[in-house]
């Protein structure tokens, strides 16, 4: 604890203001070393910090920040690029910070992107400076790889900025590098991802992908398996359950050998859920013929009711091979029929096949989209009035749980809201007005046993109708609703407004004009 800030401890916990937290804060302490000196938690300090706008980090970077212990680092300072805020400057960052910030070399004025705990703890500077500086023999610097517009004339089209690097293009960014990109395909959508991976892995747009049920693994090892054996193979099959009413998605159908084929990559099959989820599928497909595609580091399923040649399992761990895949798949058909050929292609053969399996997977990730908020969901598509900030996108255009924020109308009240497609699909979220109006008629319905006509039977003749919510009768109502009912006077019978809360609180009570002479009239039948 700080001797400065010892002398200045305020007595209570209730004695801590604005300039109190302010102050202790900026001496350097943490919220739980606040919190523990007057029996609070560090949550409560930083509620209080947040109910007063206070940014607990950047106040503590004011006496054990970046400014204070390495000034000549923080003269290098540009501007954050992610990782804190972006409003922050050198004197708002921590030491050890991890946050990613743009900096200017003082010396031969080169930029470049690096966190601030590569600057501090592990001394790391300007890299224009360090090749200049250092022996040529002692950095044998890797040659750089193809710039992405060299590499993959596909990728410099749909290319929008770079934002590690803003000095950057698509002729100057290298398809190796790490830098991350933000790029928009054909049909609008934009999404950011690292050049290495799109040049490496060939990734594609996710939204465009969301309606796709097939990988790309799988068409590669499809048209392995047909060059090798001649067999014809389809991707992405669906058959009708017989246990339920819906669909079997099976990745691969040998369609001559009559063989359903699932491909289980670790990246996708390696958790519990989908352990368990890969043996129920295995249990229910026993009696047909059916393989799974395991890799060795998850080995076989402990199926019950299978039988061990539905199991194949890769001969290498290089699950990246397509061919590997292809071979297993090639395996399994042995045991169910005559294989034609035996032989492996030449990898000549084997290069212009992917290539093949390579376009045909372009093709269906840009092509028409089979599954679309528009298909799937109409209502929801028709209450759809633009993407914000891509008004060019419908709904056509939209995957069915994509992430993309929208403007929607509602039909029944005419009102606009904006909400994440996820959220109206998944989610199910609707109309905030009509919600909260759902919410109010759902709270004012009575529990069973627990009604107006319940706790009053006897007025229950005198009702007439709900003024507020016609169609309602007393079953329904609360003894606390403040509906408009009409009733008929039990004294006079003469027609009455009034609310089931009134009569709640005094049930033998009457319309006003017969209020003088209620005291001579017999009350209400017991």
């Amino acid at each position: 604890m700080p001797a400065v800030a010892a002398e200045k401890w305020p007595s209570r916990w209730r004695d801590v203001d604005k300039v109190a937290l302010t102050r202790l804060l900026a001496s350097g302490l943490t919220p739980a070393e606040v919190g523990a000196h007057f029996g609070r938690s560090a949550d409560a300090v930083r509620l209080l910090a947040r109910r007063w706008q206070l940014d607990t980090r950047a106040l503590r970077a004011r006496s054990i920040g970046l400014a204070v212990r390495h000034p000549r680092i923080a003269r290098e300072f540009l501007c954050v690029i992610d990782g804190a805020p972006p409003h922050y400057e050198a004197q708002d960052l921590l030491a050890g910070s991890g946050a990613r910030c743009r900096w200017r070399c003082d010396r031969c004025g080169e930029e470049w992107t690096t966190s601030v705990a590569n600057r501090t703890t592990r001394g790391s500077g300007c890299p224009a400076c360090a090749a200049r500086g250092a022996p040529a023999r002692a950095r044998s610097r890797p040659v750089a790889s193809a710039p992405l517009a060299h590499a993959e004339p596909q990728l410099a089209r749909e290319f929008v900025r770079n934002v590690s690097r803003p000095d950057r293009d698509a002729l100057t960014t290298p398809s190796g590098s790490n830098d991350r990109i933000v790029w928009r395909c054909g049909r609008g959508h934009e999404w950011e991802t690292a050049a290495r991976q799109r040049a490496r892995y060939r990734t594609q747009c996710p939204a465009c992908l969301a309606g796709v049920w097939s990988s790309r693994l799988e068409h590669q090892v499809a048209e392995l398996v047909q060059l090798a054996t001649g067999f014809r193979v389809e991707v992405g099959v669906r058959r009708p359950r017989a246990d339920r009413a819906s669909v079997e998605h099976v990745d691969l159908l040998v369609v001559d050998a009559g063989c359903l084929v699932d491909l289980d990559p670790s990246r996708w099959h390696r958790t519990p859920s989908a352990r368990a989820r890969d043996l129920r599928k295995l249990e229910r497909l026993a009696g047909e013929r059916y393989v799974r595609i395991r890799p060795r580091r998850l080995g076989r399923l402990p199926g019950v009711g299978a039988r061990p040649e539905q199991q194949v399992v890769l001969t290498s761990d290089s699950e990246r091979d397509p061919w590997l895949w292809a071979a297993a798949v090639i395996r399994a058909l042995e045991t169910f029929c005559v294989v034609p050929s035996s032989t492996p292609p030449a990898p000549s053969d084997r290069e212009e096949a992917l290539t093949r399996a390579d376009r045909r997977w372009r093709r269906l990730g840009s092509g028409v989209r089979e599954r679309s908020l528009l298909s799937v969901f109409p209502a929801i598509a028709a209450q759809l009035v633009e993407v914000a900030g891509r008004p060019e996108l419908t709904a056509a255009d939209l995957a069915p749980s994509g992430d993309e924020r929208a403007v929607w109308r509602c039909p029944d009240c005419l009102h606009t809201w904006e909400a994440r497609v996820a959220n109206r699909t998944v989610a199910g979220t609707g109309c905030p007005p009509c919600s909260y109006e759902r919410g109010a008629s759902r709270g004012a319905l009575a529990l069973p046993g627990a009604s107006f006509a319940d706790k009053h039977p006897e007025l229950v003749q005198f009702f007439v109708c709900d003024e507020t919510r016609p169609g309602r009768t007393l079953s329904e109502l609360k003894p606390s609703s403040t509906d408009r009912c009409r009733w008929r006077c039990p004294h006079r019978g003469r027609p009455w407004v009034t609310t089931p809360h009134a009569l709640h609180r005094r049930p033998r009570s009457g319309c006003r004009t017969c209020s003088a002479s209620r005291s001579t009239r017999p009350s209400l039948p017991v």
